[in-house]
């Protein structure tokens, strides 16, 4: 079959199974077995493609149409211009989230020798790049065994050397810090509510439930971290999340209960309130 054959072909097939992003997904399997890209598809659509790439890409092609996340199959998937390793037992990085990673990298660029605690550290998108952007230490925590082997692979991968991977629970975790220690407590925790994860894409499902279940009302955890590690943060520190939509106001009065000040959030790009930050009001009236 010709190169534009499969894709036609593909495409079609995962238009039928319901992929958002059919046109898309097709390319990026042609890419990764054949290395042909948009642009070469254009140039090269009619050559024959050889028959164990074929096979190859048939079986690739397959695992998307049965609803295995693009990111599983390729193995690696790029968050703010970096590459990460995921696979089957890990959250795969997406936009959203550099919304907070940003936030925190706006507040804090300039400032030498930070302590950062990254919380439900997962793929360590979040770790890594705050550990490249800023001059600083970070402690990448996360729980489970399938998520933390990709975030040390994907620390050691992105020569991160100022990120330290601990496996413990965040939510009896706060041992691993001194109080008064941490300039930024940052994390993009589970906060799905439990009943509406049945109805998730199948492509989300697939995903670790653990990186996904905020409880009965998505906010177990901001409870619990803010709870946990406010005590943690210097004087004037900076607690960020990751949050869901219609989420802001909820977990602000979670913030101000404890404390925070300045509070403020950032658009994702469907400008939707994706992060939410705060800074500890014991210091002074202002941050930092």
């Amino acid at each position: 079959m010709t190169y534009n054959e499969l894709y036609r072909q593909t495409k079609s097939k995962f238009e039928q199974a319901g992929a958002d992003a059919p046109a898309f997904d097709a390319l990026c399997l042609l890419e990764e077995v054949f290395s042909v890209d948009r642009h070469a598809l254009i140039i090269r659509g009619n050559d024959e493609a050889d028959k164990d790439g074929e096979a190859l890409f048939f079986k690739l092609a397959k695992r998307r149409a049965d609803g295995e996340p693009l990111q599983y199959i390729l193995g690696k998937w790029q968050f703010m211009n970096r590459e990460f390793f995921v696979g089957e037992g890990v959250l795969i990085p997406r936009e959203d989230t550099a919304c907070a990673v940003n936030a925190a990298i706006q507040a804090l660029r300039g400032r030498s020798g930070l302590e950062i605690a990254d919380l439900c550290a997962g793929s360590g998108a979040i770790a890594v790049t705050l550990g490249k952007e800023l001059d600083c230490r970070v402690a990448a925590v996360e729980l489970y065994d399938g998520a933390f082997a990709y975030l040390e692979r994907n620390i050691e991968y992105n020569g991160a050397y100022n990120v330290k991977a601990h496996k413990a629970d965040v939510l009896s975790g706060g041992s691993l810090f001194d109080d008064n220690s941490l300039d930024l407590v940052i994390s993009n925790p589970p906060y799905i509510k439990s009943g509406e994860i049945p109805a998730l894409q199948r492509e989300v499902r697939r995903e670790p439930k653990s990186a996904l279940d905020g409880g009965e009302d998505g906010l177990l955890f901001y409870r619990a971290i803010t709870d946990e590690y406010t005590k943690k943060l210097k004087y004037g520190g900076m607690l960020c999340y990751e949050i869901g939509e219609g989420q802001y106001e909820q977990v602000e009065e979670i913030m101000r209960q404890h404390g925070y000040e300045n509070i403020d959030y950032r658009l994702d790009y469907q400008n939707i309130k994706r992060c939410i930050f705060g800074y500890n009001k014991r210091l002074s009236d202002k941050p930092f």
